[in-house]
C-alpha cells in the first residue's frame, strides 16, 4: 500500500456495457501525492445517454473531438499506476463495474490492484457527518476543484480532503503511515472508528447505546431526544448502525422506497433500473410494512439529508429503530448503483 493510486470515472451511463469516457488520476507514496496527475478522454464512438450527459456535461462530439483511443489511454495509464493499489472515493463503482469490466471487455490485462474506499474511510474518519458523499464535503470543506462532476475535478476534491482533512485527523490519533490508514478504512463496526476520533471508550459507548435503548423504548421518547437536540440525528444513525454499509441487496421481487433527490438520474430512471432488475417499486410516501429497502437518494441539492433537515425522514429512522412490526432494510443510493449496475452486467 504504500505506492497506491487516487481515480476516479464519468461513464456513458450505469448499464452494462459501461465505458469510461474520462479517467483521472493523481499517485501517493505513503500519505502524500507525487508528481502530476493523469488525465484522459475516451472515445468509445458510443452515443452518450441524455441522463449521463446531464452529470458530466460530455457529448459524443466533444469525445470525437478530444478523446483517444482507450487502447492507447489505458497504455498510459497502466504506465502511470500500475503494480499499485487503485482507490476512490466510490470503489465499489469505479473498480468494481467500471475499469475492470472495461479492461476485461477490451482484453487489456488488469492494472494495478484493489485498494480502499476513500468514502468508507471518510465515513470513519468524520463520524460527525451524516453524508460524506463529494458534493457535500466538497461544500463542508471548500475542496479544491476545477470542476465538480469530473474525473479531473472529483480527483482533485478527494486529494485536498485526504491530504488537508483526513490524514492530519488521523495523524491526531497516531495512525501516520497508509497502511494504518488503510487498516482504519476497513474496520468494523464503524463506531470503533468514532471512539477512535473522538476519544470515546467504546465499552462505554456500547453501554451508552444500551441505555438509551432501554431509555427511549417508545418511539415518542425517541423523537422527543431528536427534536431536543439531545439525540443528535448523526449519533443515532451511527450509533444503532440504521443505514447499512456494504450492504448485499437482494433485488427480485424486493419492494424499494426511494427518498430525496439521486444524484445518478431521476427517481423515474432509477426506478426504471430497479423494475428491469425485477424489483418492485413503492407507489406510497411512507414506508409501511410491505417496504423491504428504503433507498437515500444523495442528490447535492434534493438528497435525503435536506429531508433530515426538515423532519420528514426522522420517523422513518425511529420506525426502523424500534417498531417491530417494520423490518425494512436503509441503504445508500450509491449502494443500490452498485447492485444494480452489477447486476446489468450478468
Amino acid at each position: 500500500m504504500k505506492s497506491w493510486t487516487l481515480i476516479d470515472t464519468e461513464t456513458d451511463g450505469l448499464t452494462s456495457p459501461v465505458h469510461i469516457i474520462e479517467i483521472s488520476a493523481q499517485r501517493f507514496e505513503g500519505l502524500n501525492p507525487v508528481g502530476e496527475p493523469f488525465h484522459a478522454y475516451l472515445n468509445h464512438r458510443v452515443p452518450i445517454p441524455d441522463d449521463a450527459h446531464s452529470i458530466h456535461g460530455f457529448t459524443a462530439d466533444f469525445l470525437s473531438a478530444n478523446g483517444e483511443e482507450p487502447s492507447s489511454a489505458y497504455v498510459r495509464f497502466k504506465g502511470y499506476a500500475d503494480r499499485s493499489a487503485i482507490v476512490s472515493h466510490f470503489l465499489a463503482f469505479d473498480w468494481n463495474r467500471a475499469l475492470m469490466p472495461e479492461l476485461l471487455r477490451l482484453g487489456i490485462d488488469s492494472i494495478g490492484f484493489r485498494g480502499f474506499c476513500t468514502w468508507m474511510l471518510s465515513r470513519r474518519a468524520l463520524p460527525e457527518h451524516v453524508t460524506h458523499r463529494l458534493d457535500f464535503l466538497r461544500e463542508e470543506y471548500d475542496l479544491d476543484c476545477s470542476r465538480p462532476h469530473t474525473a479531473k475535478g472529483d480527483v482533485e476534491s478527494t486529494s485536498d480532503l485526504l491530504t488537508r482533512i483526513i490524514f492530519p485527523r488521523l495523524a491526531s490519533i497516531g495512525l501516520s503511515t497508509i497502511e494504518e490508514v488503510n487498516r482504519f478504512a476497513n474496520i468494523t463496526p464503524p463506531l470503533r472508528c468514532k471512539c477512535m476520533v473522538l476519544g470515546l471508550d467504546y465499552g462505554e459507548e456500547q453501554r451508552r447505546i444500551i441505555e438509551n435503548r432501554n431509555e427511549h423504548r417508545r418511539l415518542e421518547k425517541f423523537l422527543d431526544a431528536v427534536k431536543k437536540g439531545s439525540y443528535s440525528i448523526p449519533d443515532l444513525i451511527l450509533d444503532h448502525e440504521l443505514i447499512e454499509e456494504s450492504p448485499t441487496i437482494s433485488l427480485r421481487g424486493t419492494n424499494f422506497l426511494l427518498t430525496g433527490g439521486f444524484s445518478a438520474g431521476t427517481r423515474p430512471e432509477i426506478a426504471e433500473m430497479i423494475l428491469r432488475a425485477g424489483g418492485v417499486v413503492a407507489t406510497s410516501k411512507a414506508v409501511t410494512k410491505k417496504t423491504d429497502y428504503l433507498v437515500l437518494g444523495e442528490s447535492k441539492d434534493w438528497g435525503w439529508t435536506t429531508l433530515i433537515r426538515g423532519g420528514k425522514l426522522t420517523s422513518a429512522f425511529l420506525r426502523r429503530l424500534g417498531d417491530p412490526l417494520y423490518n425494512f432494510r436503509i441503504i445508500r443510493e450509491e449502494d443500490l448503483i452498485a447492485s444494480l449496475s452489477g447486476r446489468f452486467e450478468k
